[in-house]
């Protein structure tokens, strides 16, 4: 059936033997041998010319749709086997992620027509419990990740740290700062569903000199809740470069830490779940993308997975 179709496409023997890397000799034996159990002429030939007869066309119109629907079946029975099938639910925590999460949802579903993704958010209270309590399989988040039960993957992007002050702020013309020059401000809170080590990466009680900082004792769920309190002049709040790229609004201005270390976006995924082939193509098609939609000044990575 292939040999005819592709012959019947390309009306020369030479090109169709080459395009399905047999020899000529073959593509030939096989049409007349196909000639003789229908006891018809499949195609008019000449020394110089190949042309379907009008019973070759009728056969070729027949048989194309069931060809086409075979090789369907063998492709979805071939992702099935990868194991590339069913819903994949990928969660973002900020902008920045979400834009690289929409771009890999589109590839992956092209690349994998049997597995639908679907994207969520993880707000700020979420941390990563969307994993353990099973409403995302997959996250983009900042790091560290610490949880025993979690593996951390691919790392995306590695950035400076940025301080979001509000407008009026006593440093607010400065482009770079350092954190010592902040000591004694207050940085937001975060609820108690966010575990310690992660605030206090982001938002350490002590700069690198040893001077303190303080905590606003209303905790904030989500960006959108600590961008309107430093707006208010009540705190200050850490970001990456995404902030001066995908969050300016009028009240709020943004200035490059000099003297915290970089924050890093990884994929992050149930151990349990190390197995399951959709993560990783997944994965492998984030770490693809990645360099068109990286921030400036942010760096690509693409560190190997490691279990948090």
């Amino acid at each position: 059936m292939e040999i005819f179709l592709t012959l019947a496409e390309e009306l020369h023997f030479g090109r169709t033997a080459a395009r399905l890397h047999i020899s000529p000799a073959l593509v030939t034996q096989t049409v007349k041998k196909t000639e003789r159990r229908l006891g018809v002429t499949l195609f008019a030939r000449t020394s110089r010319r190949v042309a379907l007869t009008e019973v070759g066309r009728c056969l070729r119109d027949d048989l194309l749709p069931l060809y086409q629907g075979i090789r369907v079946a063998l492709d979805r029975a071939e992702l099935a086997g990868r194991g590339i099938t069913g819903t994949l639910t990928v969660g973002f925590m900020g902008t920045q992620a979400g834009r690289f999460v929409s771009a890999a949802h589109n590839v992956f579903e092209r690349r994998n027509p049997d597995c639908a993704v679907r994207v969520i958010e993880a707000q700020l209270h979420h941390h990563a419990t969307q994993l353990p309590d099973g409403t995302a399989d997959l996250l983009l988040l900042p790091l560290p990740i610490e949880e025993p039960d979690l593996t951390v993957g691919p790392v995306i992007t590695r950035s400076p740290r940025y301080m979001c002050l509000p407008t009026g702020h006593r440093l607010a013309e400065r482009a770079e700062i350092s954190a010592e020059e902040l000591a004694g401000e207050t940085f937001v809170g975060l609820p108690g569903s966010v575990p310690a080590y992660w605030t206090d990466f982001h938002m350490p009680r002590h700069t690198p000199g040893g001077r303190e900082f303080h905590r606003y004792p209303e905790p904030c769920g989500t960006y959108a809740e600590v961008l309107t309190l430093v707006a208010a002049g009540r705190a200050i709040a850490p970001g990456d470069a995404q902030l001066p790229l995908l969050y300016q609004r009028p009240d709020v201005v943004f200035a490059k830490v000099t003297d915290l270390p970089p924050v890093e976006h990884a994929l992050v995924w149930r151990t349990s779940d190390d197995p399951d082939k959709r993560i990783r193509a997944f994965a492998d098609v984030v770490v693809e993308i990645a360099p068109a939609l990286t921030p400036p000044n942010a760096t690509l990575t693409g560190a190997s997975p490691r279990t948090g």
